[in-house]
């Protein structure tokens, strides 16, 4: 048997993969117009040659990645939804979570929860708590009402406000002397997470216990999930409470993008902030 030519083996293989880069950039181009794009509109933005685009463009349709329509123009195929779905069903949220919730009890000496919608109340299915003896109540499959958690704020800011109004429907519990019962005090509320981008329970579901906490979004964008930290009110005061929102934010940025989430204009760097 001859030896087999390892220079031009290594050859092959880096054409091949200059060539996966390209196809995936095409690819990416296709995904981010939005709309169908013509031959000449991928030469244009690849700024390939028009035939290694075309020779691209034709392993892509026949690997079902992409695909044309009656016009000739092009758009993703079928195997993307494949691909994208696999991907979907394979997320954890917990799991996806868990390290950073690490990060953030490390970060802040304080619990972390992770809450999700059900019905008009939060259910926590995730939290680390802070190794300090004296720390807040909640535990994961506990459930807490919308209108005062700093997660319950984070889920509502994610609904129209029609919808909002629908859950904060009827009489509110006041569970401190904090407590917001006024539903157009509530949706003031709700308008202020979505435009600074967290929420903050004043000690207005525990005596005691303030909170933090911000959204997290799936690969639709929408708000799926809310991330907090909570902690006894004499060790986190309210300057405490917004001096760590900037990490809150940067850590749930990161949780929606390991869920595919499209990046939002504003959103703070995944590097961990200087305290």
């Amino acid at each position: 048997m001859s030896k087999p030519d390892l220079d031009a083996e290594s050859t092959s293989v880096a054409g091949s993969a200059k060539a996966l880069v390209k196809g995936l950039a095409l690819v990416e181009h296709v995904a981010d117009s939005g709309r169908p794009l013509r031959l000449v509109d991928l030469v244009e933005a690849s700024g390939l040659p028009r035939p290694t685009v075309l020779r691209l463009l034709d392993v892509l349709c026949r690997a079902e990645v992409l695909r044309t329509d009656a016009g000739g123009a092009y758009g993703l195929g079928p195997r993307v939804a494949a691909w994208g779905q696999s991907f979907l069903d394979r997320l954890d949220l917990r799991a996806q979570a868990a390290d950073l919730m690490e990060e953030l009890v490390e970060i802040s000496g304080e619990t972390c929860f992770l809450g999700v919608l059900d019905g008009r109340q939060v259910l926590y299915v995730a939290a680390v708590n802070s190794p300090k003896p004296v720390r807040p109540a909640a535990r994961p499959g506990y459930r807490n009402p919308l209108h005062c958690t700093g997660i319950g704020k984070v889920l509502l800011s994610g609904l129209d406000d029609e919808v909002v109004r629908e859950h904060l429907d009827g009489p509110l519990e006041r569970r401190t002397e904090n407590t917001l019962t006024d539903p157009a005090a509530l949706l003031e509320q709700v308008a202020l997470v979505r435009h600074r981008g967290y929420a903050v329970d004043e000690i207005e579901n525990e005596e005691g216990v303030r909170c933090v906490a911000a959204p997290v979004r799936d690969h639709t964008g929408v708000v799926v999930a809310g991330l907090s930290v909570s902690a006894p009110a004499y060790r986190f005061s309210t300057e405490d409470v917004h001096r760590l929102a900037p990490d809150v934010l940067r850590v749930t940025t990161e949780l929606s993008r390991r869920l595919g989430a499209p990046a939002l204009a504003g959103e703070p760097t995944t590097e961990r902030s200087s305290r």
